[in-house]
């Protein structure tokens, strides 16, 4: 994950999620995203590529007292913002990035 974080971020250690998709025109996000992303003929969004480190993903699960499925889902919610133009680089868009993955990702939602 350090290498991947490396080579496309340019920052030289390890991280917990990493998103791979189409560049968005800035200020773009969230449902208007899909206007330029497009579907394929089946009806199929196709955001981009997700990767999460299951080592850092334990770690951040430990520390915030939570299962390990949990956090992965989360990271995984995050990663998914990311691909539709949310960013977390000020202290608003971490906030909203926040609220919007555990919104995501709450337990409470209902069970099929």
């Amino acid at each position: 994950m350090r290498e991947l974080n490396r080579k496309h971020r340019r920052i030289d250690r390890t991280t917990d999620v990493l998103s791979f998709g189409q560049r968005l025109p800035r200020g773009v996000r969230g449902a208007e995203a899909r206007l330029h992303l497009g579907e394929d003929p089946d009806g199929v969004l196709r955001l981009g590529d997700i990767v999460i480190s299951p080592g850092q993903a334990r770690r951040q699960a430990r520390r915030h007292g939570r299962p390990l499925e949990s956090e992965v889902a989360f990271l995984a919610a995050h990663g998914a913002l990311h691909l539709m133009g949310f960013e977390d680089e000020t202290p608003r868009g971490y906030r909203e990035m926040l609220r919007l993955g555990h919104d995501a990702t709450r337990q409470n939602s209902v069970k099929p």
